[in-house]
């Protein structure tokens, strides 16, 4: 069963282009996802009560529209089934009858104290009734073309503010996070983004950025001074 929500996008939760960022979206998205599980149990507290969480593993948004300052949008979101460790939900963004934006994601369940994957089975799931995928045009993980070069665009040391409950940068964050690093961004749309997190970042590490552009397409990958990486992204931008 879909779980819906309405919202007024607020004048400072844009952009100097006066739309709501890549993040901004999966930030309504990720609301709504959140107010689904308090709403239907298990809560996201009631994961962490039992020292599990779900962990944003890959999503693709497609953006159709921009979403504008005042705008009253309505975001649904629902469960799409589970398989091993890891779950899958969807979400659609409307503005009265025209759809703005979609998406696919993956969530691992990871044990917080041990840090390890944690089968889904071991949590009753079983109140969020289940409803087909989102047709999307590309899966949500990141495939970088191996024969791709990417070049060093930048360096960023995480902050407190960039994190959350888990103590890791909000995968919220990271859509402007790496748009930040795309050449001259100004006037720019997010068309699509997916983005796959690979290894968590806190506050104080130091990631390198690296990009590089084909077939229309940016793809960026953030990198830990230990040669981790931390994630990937697959960008398609286009003017306003």
């Amino acid at each position: 069963m879909k779980w819906v929500e309405k919202y007024k996008v607020k004048f400072h939760d844009t952009n100097s282009n006066e739309i709501l960022s890549a993040s901004g979206v999966l930030k309504l998205m990720q609301e709504t996802g959140m107010l689904h599980m308090s709403g239907v149990r298990p809560s996201y507290r009631d994961l962490l009560n039992q020292d599990k969480a779900l962990i944003l593993s890959s999503i693709r948004i497609n953006i159709y529209s921009p979403i504008c300052s005042y705008d009253e949008v309505s975001v649904s979101t629902w469960a799409t089934g589970s398989r091993g460790f890891t779950t899958y939900r969807s979400f659609q963004v409307f503005k009265g009858e025209e759809l703005m934006a979609e998406a696919n994601s993956v969530w691992a369940l990871v044990s917080v104290s041990e840090r390890k994957l944690v089968k889904i089975s071991e949590v009753d799931f079983s109140n969020f009734e289940q409803e087909p995928q989102l047709e999307l045009d590309s899966p949500s993980k990141v495939r970088i073309p191996s024969e791709l070069k990417l070049s060093l665009v930048g360096e960023y040391t995480v902050r407190y503010s960039d994190t959350d409950i888990n103590h890791h940068i909000n995968n919220t964050n990271y859509p402007d996070m790496f748009f930040n690093y795309l050449p001259a961004p100004e006037g720019k749309l997010v068309k699509s983004i997916a983005i796959s997190y690979i290894n968590d970042a806190k506050p104080g590490d130091n990631l390198k950025f690296y990009m590089a552009k084909t077939d229309g397409k940016y793809f960026m990958r953030s990198i830990h001074e230990d040669g981790r990486v931390n994630a990937e992204v697959e960008f398609v931008i286009e003017n306003l």
